[in-house]
């Protein structure tokens, strides 16, 4: 009998340690799905862009007295600077990257032809980014402070729309695309936006008025 009881006493905390584990791998599940969801919406921040509405009378006559071809021409010089800005600092960020893998390969034993081989590939991998692909920050990254080129402490609309617009505006032709990058239409679509989030009227946007613009961003 005492046999009996203790081999039914064995069973039943076997099957309770096993539904603990199920448990904890359908809790651990949860928490994985989150974090892709939420890796999701990081990713999607490039790809989203501001959602106004229309415009009110005042608004309105301000965007159609918008100098465009002025909007084109800061735009141009904008976009080349921020270029050059990301060409350099990025190539100082592989740079780094990559020092820190010949250290930690050095560290692991590897040998010094295998390091400079592995060096040799990161750059290369990070010229023909560089080629490639867009040379502006991700949307995503670009903050006021970014955006605010002359840091006045305001955004033009040439400054909003490096924003507003997607980084290559000129795709795909973008590797042999000269300025003026904005057609007419590109720069109107950023003056839309642009003048509904002007509260204040002055032609400018302030940095709780491109906050408002960004919240507003939606994926096409």
């Amino acid at each position: 009998m005492n046999h009996r009881l203790k081999l039914t006493a064995l069973v039943s905390t076997a099957a309770l340690a096993l539904a603990a584990c199920g448990s904890e791998d359908v809790e651990n599940t949860a928490i994985d799905d989150v974090d892709e969801i939420v890796d999701d919406d990081v990713n999607a921040d490039d790809d989203a862009y501001p959602v106004g509405g229309d415009l009110d009378e005042d608004q309105q006559t301000r965007f159609d007295e918008m100098d465009r071809q002025a909007v084109s021409d800061e735009y141009d010089r904008n976009r080349d600077a921020m270029a050059d800005e990301m060409e350099s600092g990025g190539g100082m960020d592989d740079s780094s990257t990559s020092a820190g893998s010949m250290d930690d390969e050095t560290t692991a034993g590897g040998s010094g032809g295998d390091t400079m081989a592995s060096s040799g590939d990161s750059a290369s991998t990070s010229g023909s980014d560089m080629s490639g692909e867009s040379q502006m920050m991700p949307r995503s990254r670009m903050d006021f402070a970014f955006l605010d080129r002359n840091d006045d402490g305001e955004l033009s609309v040439a400054e909003y729309a490096i924003w507003a617009l997607p980084t290559d505006p000129t795709e795909p032709a973008r590797n042999d695309a000269k300025a003026p990058y904005l057609t007419q239409s590109q720069i109107n679509e950023a003056g839309q936006t642009f003048f509904y989030f002007d509260e204040d009227g002055d032609s400018y946007l302030s940095q709780s008025e491109f906050q408002a613009a960004r919240n507003s961003a939606r994926t096409p």
